[in-house]
């Protein structure tokens, strides 16, 4: 049996198996590709079992030569055996296989913590699986003292003594207890513990066990945080990831694809003289752990803080195993002690950044770093950075100070009614909340904020803005729904616009984002649809109903402008001409609504996008702030079996362990290969042209699959994609073979 990674020969599947454990460190997982390399196969497996019974079923050739290779070489190797001097054995060998089988086990454990399970079945496991594996040892040793004559006690002693061995490293065992499964996580992949910190007292109830009664006791309310640094430093000592982490972005003049082509970067004091500092991007959002319809409602609701490091590449950021938690808490701890109690730890943490740095194995010398940006919702961010968090106040924007009656008619920064927000003048403002505390707010703010102390970060330079909830969960639904209205009331029925959505043929992709029936009837802004099925309908809208309108129809020329808005803010590239054009769009789009609509008012959501130009030349493409995967991580949390007496420090537990096993599989390819089979490219119709593109020869042998996803994308034969844009023109090809050599 060949390796395919060593192209080293083995005797048995069982040995290659082995072979690849121990020796090249593969470990079960989602990830886990395991190939076969015999002659004329190339099967993929994701599983040992899959791939050790494909090799004992399919290429039982293999086994048969080497049993008349051991037996033809058995006699000669007596020989040998018989002229060699005994000699000691080393143990080196037998304590990796040790070692091996216990990490083997701990991977098993964390795959069903991962999964959700509570503690209380997790032990439950280990402690049955401890007895499975004393017992499996007790019949292995009696079947092998059968084999021996009872007058051989000298061997039936070694024999005994070798399985009393084997039962007292029973690798379950070292991990029957919480506590021995979070020493040897630790151990095996620098596990990152929450810590509890408090954040006061106060009296609630609580049942006297004794008694029956319910007294009256002193509760102290605390919250889970999980260091900072010793996240950061845990993944950057990942030797996977030093390659990603070296600067490999080339700014090109005019063209904004990062962080690092914006003003805000180059004008950073710690950013501009420090190429690899670290960029902490954070984000808060609060979640419902409990039925967000039920009577718990917001009894256990929490409040969340993650964060991504922005030095790597948008395409790694977006896995959820790289979306970092760094503390959890209770919602209504907010309104009780407030956010600076929950930030001083991060606080702490950053300014130990800032003036110290981190020593990490990939650098020679100290890496620094701060916050780049903070993203959320808008009412998370104003609740975060001490704005008003009601939008129908006078000053509801946290950018500039323009008043909400004005919303109405002005759409463009450049009018000289908008005033811009700036540290000096946002200071002052704190300043006079200080000294007049009857004042609950002064211009749309309500406090200070303590990420205001950090020596590279002031809140009134957070420019991220959140297009998930703005456009497609504000703005697009709010719109499509009267487009949608005007439709059904000139054009189709009801049940005919209900049909057309229902019928249309979205793309395989896209077959389950297609939107459910919509409501029409209620008075809401919205249509009932989550972000990705709006995002859907609106893209869709012109092949659904572009019939129904006739040339120069201001609603559908309403719906063009807001398709092209969105298309330039969703772009990962933009120029400096675009961000030009795009302000442009956005007036013409809100005077054409103002006067369709004259009677609506347009949403706080639609100023802010006035903003989002200014945005786009200060921080970069504000498609890398959305809030999508932030609170794609949410459910992890939300589908935890929940211990709700302390559910912040249970589900942080449970949080860092999960990422501590997933990041032992995890690779940066994030290549999946679906069903197919190994042939020959001369099989292939097209094969002689694939030879002569990738110059290969045409018995070459590839894996022919059904399906590839590369990076959470699907790719199928048939479909149509987009390989390069030329000459500012899209070039579309046809995929017809999804192949791997």
């Amino acid at each position: 049996m060949r390796c395919f990674v060593c192209q080293a020969e083995l005797k048995s599947s069982n040995m290659l198996v082995r072979h690849l454990r121990l020796v090249h460190g593969y470990v079960p997982g989602r990830n886990l590709r395991l190939k076969c390399v015999q002659t004329g196969c190339g099967s993929v497996f994701g599983t040992f079992s899959g791939f050790r019974k494909h090799l004992n079923t399919k290429h039982t050739e293999y086994l048969d030569q080497q049993a008349e290779t051991d037996v033809a070489l058995n006699g000669a190797v007596e020989v040998v055996a018989s002229n060699v001097d005994e000699t000691p054995t080393s143990s080196e060998p037998s304590i990796n296989s040790e070692n091996s089988t216990l990490d083997m086990c701990a991977s098993a454990v964390a795959q069903l913590k991962a999964a959700g399970l509570s503690q209380s079945t997790v032990n439950s496991f280990v402690s049955s699986m401890e007895e499975v594996f004393f017992e499996i040892n007790s019949q292995a040793k009696d079947a092998a003292l059968q084999c021996l004559s009872p007058q051989d006690t000298e061997n039936k002693n070694k024999i005994e003594e070798s399985f009393k061995q084997l039962e007292n490293g029973n690798p379950f065992a070292c991990l029957n207890t919480e506590t021995k499964r979070n020493k040897h996580l630790k151990e095996k992949w620098g596990n990152v513990e929450p810590v509890e910190k408090v954040l006061g007292t106060r009296f609630d109830s609580r049942r006297n066990k004794s008694t029956g009664t319910y007294d009256q006791v002193i509760i102290t309310d605390k919250f889970s945080y999980v260091p900072i640094l010793e996240t950061l430093k845990n993944i950057l000592d990942n030797p996977e990831l030093t390659n990603l982490f070296k600067p490999r972005h080339i700014p090109k003049e005019g063209v904004y694809t990062d962080i690092r082509d914006a003003k805000y970067f180059k004008e950073n004091l710690l950013f501009s003289k420090e190429n690899d500092a670290l960029q902490t991007q954070l984000f808060y959002d609060d979640f419902e752990t409990a039925n967000p319809l039920g009577s718990k409602k917001g009894i256990h609701k929490l409040g969340a803080i993650y964060f991504t490091l922005r030095n790597f590449p948008p395409i790694f950021n977006s896995a959820l195993i790289n979306i970092n938690l760094c503390a959890l808490f209770h919602a209504q701890d907010i309104k009780r002690y407030g956010f600076n109690l929950i930030l001083e730890p991060l606080v702490n943490d950053i300014k130990v950044l800032e003036t110290e740095g981190l020593n990490i194995s990939m650098s020679e010398r100290v890496i620094h770093g701060t916050i780049v940006q903070v993203t959320g919702d808008n009412l998370g961010l104003h609740g975060l950075f001490g704005f008003v968090e009601s939008f129908s106040a006078r000053y509801c924007c946290r950018f500039c100070l323009l008043e909400k009656t004005c919303f109405q008619t002005v759409f463009c920064e450049d009018n000289p009614e908008v005033v811009l927000r700036t540290i000096e003048m946002h200071t002052q403002h704190c300043q006079t909340l200080q000294t007049d505390s009857t004042l609950p707010h002064t211009y749309g703010v309500k406090r200070t904020c303590l990420l205001n102390t950090l020596q590279y970060f002031n809140t009134s330079n957070n420019f991220s803005v959140d297009i998930m909830h703005d456009i497609l969960e504000g703005v697009a639904q709010f719109e499509v729904k009267l487009v949608l209205q005007y439709i059904q009331g000139n054009f189709l029925n009801a049940e005919q616009l209900a049909g057309r959505i229902h019928a249309f043929d979205y793309g395989y992709n896209q077959q389950r984002n297609r939107p459910p029936r919509v409501k029409m009837l209620d008075g809401g802004n919205d249509l009932g649809l989550n972000a990705i099925q709006s995002w859907c309908i609106l893209r869709n809208m012109p092949l659904l109903f572009g019939d129904l309108f006739q040339t120069g129809d201001g609603y559908w020329r309403l719906l063009l402008l807001l398709l092209q808005i969105v298309n330039i803010v969703f772009s990962p590239v933009l120029s400096e001409g675009m961000t030009t054009y795009l302000k442009h769009l956005i007036i013409d789009h809100h005077q054409l609504f103002k006067q369709l609509f004259p009677q609506r008012n347009l949403l706080p959501k639609h100023h802010f996008m006035i903003h989002y130009p200014r945005i786009i030349r200060t921080i970069g493409p504000i498609l890398h702030m959305w809030c999508m995967r932030y609170e794609a991580k949410h459910n992890f949390f939300k589908k935890q079996l929940k211990n709700f007496k302390n559910i912040t420090q249970t589900l942080a537990k449970k949080h860092q362990s999960c990422m501590a096993f997933y990041r032992e599989s995890f690779t940066k390819e994030r290549l999946t290969l679906g069903p197919g089979k190994m042939l020959p490219l001369s099989e292939l119709k097209n094969g002689p042209d694939i030879a002569s593109k990738f110059g290969a020869e045409l018995t070459t042998s590839i894996f022919s699959a059904k399906w590839i996803k590369y990076h959470g994308t699907e790719y199928r034969r048939d479909f149509i994609i987009c390989t390069e844009v030329a000459f500012e023109m899209p070039l579309f090809c046809k995929i017809v073979y999804c192949c791997e050599g």
